[in-house]
């Protein structure tokens, strides 16, 4: 039984932009298995270094036998063989029915695959008879007959034409903006305060107390006086500056959900039939009937 392989090829000028469009690939739900990946400079560590490389042997640099094995016509493999030798990096997706999201998403982070120019013979770094091939084109799919590794490929189609869909995805940028600003400064404040302070205080007492009835030498009416000095404690006052705490003011990040709303495009294509005509194919639920003037 015969099935049809469907790949994707991307061309990438920067290495992380391959990364980013393999990290998003791989967040859409194609499966590390499903992508090949080779490019140039040193190992990051990252997602692409835990992918399959399009390297049958890791010194040969042959993108080419590696593509033609996946099935890629000779004509586009050899184009890819000659952007990975000018030191580009190639995605390669096993699309597997999701042709046109890989195709999406490698394109969105500047991918660009093979565009059929005029004819001439010219090599790419094989023996094979190739055609001109123009870079920075978008990317389109190759479809091929047969098991996965397999090399033939076919058509049973005649007079094909082909309508292009495209639409619009919505991108979301971020940027900050100053929206207010918090200030800390002191100010003196003057308040009264009240403490109980205990203090001493001498005061004079007088006492009658009974004489003891002993003869006295000294006569009546001689002047006797006594002066007793009388003392007290008085209260002063006297402040002294101490440091009660502090206030700390700073900033951290604090992350919430913010909608947007806009209004996208996208193009769908639509059958229209004249006459007795047998439309079939995975469109055919969206054909109407038309009369043509």
């Amino acid at each position: 039984m015969t099935t049809t392989q469907q790949i994707v090829v991307g061309v990438f000028d920067d290495h992380s932009q391959a990364e980013q469009a393999v990290n998003e690939l791989l967040s859409a739900g194609f499966s590390g298995d499903q992508i090949r990946y080779s490019g140039h400079g040193a190992s990051t560590g990252g997602v692409l270094d835990t992918l399959k490389s399009l390297f049958t042997g890791k010194n040969t640099g042959r993108v080419y036998d590696d593509l033609v094995d996946l099935g890629v016509p000779q004509n586009d493999a050899s184009y890819y063989q000659s952007e990975f030798e000018a030191g580009r990096s190639i995605v390669a997706v096993l699309a597997g029915g999701r042709v046109q999201d890989a195709t999406s998403i490698m394109t969105r982070y500047g991918g660009y695959g093979a565009s059929r120019g005029s004819a001439q013979t010219g090599d790419y770094g094989t023996t094979a008879s190739t055609r001109d091939y123009q870079a920075n084109q978008p990317l389109r799919e190759t479809a091929q007959t047969g098991d996965y590794g397999t090399t033939a490929s076919t058509s049973d189609t005649e007079g094909e034409q082909r309508l292009k869909l495209r639409e619009e995805q919505l991108r979301v940028q971020k940027q900050p903006v100053e929206t207010g600003e918090a200030r800390l400064r002191k100010d003196v404040v003057s308040e009264q305060q009240s403490m109980d302070v205990p203090v001493t205080h001498e005061e004079v007492y007088v006492e009658r107390r009974p004489g003891s009835g002993q003869p006295s030498d000294q006569p009546i009416g001689e002047s006797e006086s006594y002066r007793v000095p009388v003392r007290e404690e008085q209260v002063a006052t006297d402040k002294q500056t101490v440091e009660k705490g502090e206030v700390a003011i700073g900033k951290r990040q604090s992350q919430d959900t913010q909608r947007v709303t806009d209004t996208v495009r996208r193009e769908e294509a639509h059958v229209e039939r004249s006459g007795d005509v047998n439309v079939q194919g995975t469109d055919a639920e969206d054909t109407s009937d038309q009369a043509t003037p």
